[in-house]
C-alpha cells in the first residue's frame, strides 16, 4: 500500500507525458516545414534522442531520461537559433525535455508492472 502513496504524482507525470507527446505530433503535422526539409544533422539527432527516451520509458531507465536530457541540452548548444527551421526544432525540444523530465520519475518508481507488448504476443 505504501507504494501507492504518490500514485497522484505519477498519474499528473503520466498526463503531462501524454500533453506533450500531442503536442509534439501536432507540431510536426501543422509545421509548415516538412520534417524531409529539416536540417539532417538536427533530424538525425533528435530522432535518436527520440529512439532513446522511448528505450528508456520502455525499459524504465532513469538515467537514461537523464542521458536523453544532457544530448538535447548539447543539441540546442549546437543549433543555430537565427535559422528559420528554429520555432519547430525549438518546440520538438522542449516536448521530448518536457517528457523526459515527466517521465524519470515515473521510470524510478514504476508502481505498475505492465509486459511488453512483444511478450503478449503468440
Amino acid at each position: 500500500m505504501s507504494a501507492t502513496d504518490d500514485f497522484a504524482g505519477v498519474l499528473h507525470r503520466l498526463s503531462q507525458a501524454v500533453a506533450e507527446t500531442r503536442s509534439m505530433v501536432r507540431t510536426v503535422a501543422l509545421s509548415r516545414v516538412p520534417p524531409r526539409e529539416w536540417d539532417p544533422g538536427f533530424r538525425e539527432r533528435w530522432l535518436d534522442l527520440l529512439q532513446r527516451a522511448a528505450e528508456a520509458i520502455a525499459t524504465a531507465d532513469g538515467d537514461g531520461l537523464e542521458a536523453v536530457r544532457a544530448g538535447l541540452d548539447g543539441l540546442v548548444d549546437d543549433l543555430d537559433p537565427e535559422g528559420r527551421y528554429w520555432p519547430v526544432y525549438g518546440a520538438l525540444i522542449v516536448n521530448l525535455r518536457n517528457i523526459a523530465e515527466a517521465l524519470d520519475v515515473v521510470a524510478t518508481v514504476q508502481p505498475v508492472e505492465v509486459p511488453h507488448p512483444a511478450g503478449l504476443r503468440g
